[in-house]
């Protein structure tokens, strides 16, 4: 068989069973695979640093595992929906692919958001062990609680927007549904609103933590990357706009398939990247040195002491391995009255030990010459 033989045998077909895959479908089914792989591979890049540098996996690990497997069950069903007639004109879909392709659609968005909804817990899970003070932690408790919550009615009613579930894809059957665009649009601002305050959260930690400045707008870049997602749920909230109010759904629906694939997967990447720094050390030390060689901003450099697994962080020892923030010595604290105090103890500690040091040493050289000049006053035995 010849290769146009093949590509006629597969993609050419009009039957039920068989392939109705247009150009727009096409291009919606590249950018669910492409995105992701990507997630795959940060995933996959995680992973391996945890185990290989700190030898566990935490539960923020474990959750974004949950998130890629919810946005490869996403992938799949959106592969069903471009070999069923996404992107092409309603006229042109028999009647069976039409259904086959909106039994898909209605299973990708109780797994759109389950995907979703794990990435972003993860990363409150990352904030939980890398700014660890006392509102911090309930502000990712409230956040968690959220999540649960709205995220818990998206899947649900995801799952169950019409009842019986069949009325989705045969709107002649008996029985009642929500209001899908309704629906749809509430869920995606919440969405828009916890990746807003998810970017926000660690902002005056990051601003106040003791840290050099260059390490400091390093971490700022990074967390500020999840700002991306943000822009991914706007851009997807207009194309629901666009299938909410078009009259060839199956030809408008491109772009939110679209759009849903990368804002899922881009969240999982943006969780990924904070937990990378073990490996990006090991693979480029330069970098990391460059970070984190002065403290304060000052430009002068910093002796610490102690010892620490130089393959595992760029901070001060007792820093978290992965952000170098994580020591609750020299972590910010909240003060109760809602000011922001710089890690000072831990500092005036270090002076006090230098002095402390700079004084036995004073004291060993007097020791020394007071020794030396008893031996002298001494009468040689002969």
């Amino acid at each position: 068989m010849t290769l146009l033989e093949f590509h006629d045998n597969v993609f050419s077909k009009r039957e039920y069973g068989d392939v109705y895959l247009s150009s727009r479908g096409t291009k919606g089914l590249v950018v669910s695979v492409v995105f992701t792989s990507l997630a795959t591979a940060f995933v996959v890049i995680r992973i391996y640093t945890r185990l290989r540098f700190l030898r566990t996996l935490e539960g923020n690990d474990w959750m974004i595992i949950v998130a890629l497997i919810n946005s490869f069950v996403f992938m799949g069903l959106d592969i069903v929906e471009a070999t069923s007639g996404m992107g092409m004109h309603l006229k042109d879909i028999p009647p069976d692919i039409f259904e086959r392709q909106m039994k898909a659609f209605w299973l990708t968005i109780p797994f759109y958001n389950a995907a979703v909804l794990c990435a972003k817990a993860s990363i409150l899970m990352q904030y939980w062990r890398v700014f660890p003070t006392q509102r911090m932690r309930v502000v990712c408790w409230i956040m968690i609680i959220i999540l649960a919550s709205y995220g818990t009615w998206a899947v649900v009613s995801a799952f169950l927007n019409c009842v019986p579930v069949a009325k989705f894809w045969n709107d002649s059957i008996d029985g009642f549904c929500l209001n899908k665009p309704g629906l749809w649009f509430s869920n995606a601002s919440m969405h828009i609103t916890t990746d807003l305050v998810i970017l926000i959260i660690p902002i005056p930690a990051l601003i106040a933590i003791d840290i050099p400045r260059k390490q400091k707008m390093a971490l700022i870049i990074i967390f500020a990357l999840g700002g991306f997602v943000c822009i991914t749920s706007i851009v997807r909230l207009i194309s629901l706009k666009q299938i909410s109010d078009s009259t060839d759904p199956t030809y408008d629906n491109v772009g939110a398939a679209s759009w849903s694939a990368i804002e899922c997967n881009t969240g999982i990447i943006c969780a990924c990247l904070p937990t990378l720094k073990p490996l990006i050390s090991k693979l480029i030390p330069g970098l990391i040195s460059t970070l984190s060689g002065n403290r304060y901003g000052t430009g002068q450099s910093t002796t610490r002491r102690g010892t620490w697994n130089d393959e595992s962080t760029i901070g001060a020892p007792g820093e978290d391995p992965e952000y170098g923030a994580g020591d609750p010595k020299r972590i910010l604290s909240l003060a109760p009255s809602g000011g922001l105090k710089y890690g000072g103890a831990a500092v005036a500690r270090d002076e006090k030990l230098h002095v402390m040091d700079s004084a036995a040493v004073t004291e060993l050289a007097e020791m020394n010459n007071h020794r030396t000049q008893s031996n002298d006053s001494m009468p040689s035995l002969k």
